[in-house]
């Protein structure tokens, strides 16, 4: 099933999502309160409570279950979106949730030798990154993507606001005219290493500069995380590249990692997710996990907060053909 389609559906959930994320991002929904919801018509999907029976109501939130749909059979392909999405829209009384997304070639690359990435995935895919920063309070990048691929991290495929940019400049030797620092699309937070902020290298034009300490030469992620979290920006997209998700992943900062794998050989290149080190196979990260298909690409959605949980899963038996 694809959970990117584009059909009336797909659109209508979208708009439910964006408005239940809204609604909580406002700090209007009492997370102790259950409640009932419908879609307010007009140019910003927005929730609106309704008293009447869950016939009239599209979404509804229980303080034990989260968000849960109402107006779509189970049936129903496009409720994949609201599975895969939803859980960014839980309200936060404290602390952080990481998200971090990879594409990658079935040989684990992320780019060609020379740093070609542009796309490693396909279309539907990179819609889901897009719909992944609208929901995220910000979304980061490392300091060689935003180098090599001069992206925008903006929400131009869907519709949502922009999140926060967030990139990763240790030593601040990015270029100064790279998009990010020069455009009106979103702020830019620009961290480095607290030493070198009165140093000379890149400033945001909307924005501003963040210096955190370094441990063994790298900024330290988990002071980073705790203070973009305690600024506000609690819901945090780490979106590339390998070397950035793997550096998150290895410090075991990230709630949920999702991974998608597309039908590509690039035969070496820039390398894709590398997570610690495992003796045996029984100490391996084995987290649970969930399958998506977005156009050619597979997207493996993992749950990192239970590292070892995963084989206790019980797959379908037998073969089936998912495309």
């Amino acid at each position: 099933m694809d959970a990117s389609t584009d059909t009336e559906s797909a659109r209508r959930l979208w708009a439910l999502i964006l408005g239940a994320s809204r609604l909580v991002r406002s700090g209007a929904l009492d997370p102790g309160i259950q409640g009932r919801f419908a879609l307010r018509d007009g140019p910003a999907p927005a929730l609106e409570r309704v008293s009447a029976g869950p016939e009239e109501a599209a979404i509804e939130w229980s303080p034990r279950d989260g968000w849960r749909l109402t107006s779509a059979p189970p049936a129903d392909p496009a409720r994949s979106l609201a599975e895969l999405y939803l859980p960014l829209c839980q309200p936060m009384t404290k602390g952080r949730l990481v998200f971090a997304h990879l594409g990658q070639s079935i040989d684990s690359c992320v780019a060609t030798a020379c740093g070609d990435s542009c796309y490693v995935t396909g279309d539907e895919n990179l819609r889901h990154l897009h719909r992944m920063r609208a929901l995220s309070d910000a979304v980061l990048v490392g300091t060689e993507t935003a180098a090599c691929d001069d992206p925008q991290l903006t929400t131009r495929m869907v519709k949502g606001d922009n999140a926060v940019r967030i990139i990763l400049d240790r030593r601040r030797r990015l270029r100064a005219d790279l998009r990010v620092f020069t455009d009106d699309a979103a702020d830019t937070w620009l961290i480095c290493d607290h030493s070198r902020l009165a140093a000379p290298g890149p400033v945001p034009k909307r924005g501003r500069l963040l210096g955190v300490p370094t441990r063994d030469g790298r900024l330290d992620l988990s002071v980073l995380v705790n203070t973009v979290a305690e600024l506000g920006l609690r819901r945090l997209f780490i979106e590339g590249g390998g070397a950035t998700v793997s550096a998150f992943v290895a410090a075991g900062l990230v709630d949920r990692l999702q991974v998608a794998i597309a039908p590509l050989l690039i035969g070496g290149g820039r390398a894709g997710l590398s997570p610690p080190t495992s003796d045996l196979l029984r100490n391996a990260i084995c987290p649970p996990c969930r399958l998506y298909r977005m156009g050619r690409d597979i997207l493996y959605d993992l749950d990192m907060r239970h590292p070892r949980e995963g084989r206790a899963d019980q797959p379908p038996s037998g073969l089936e053909r998912i495309a």
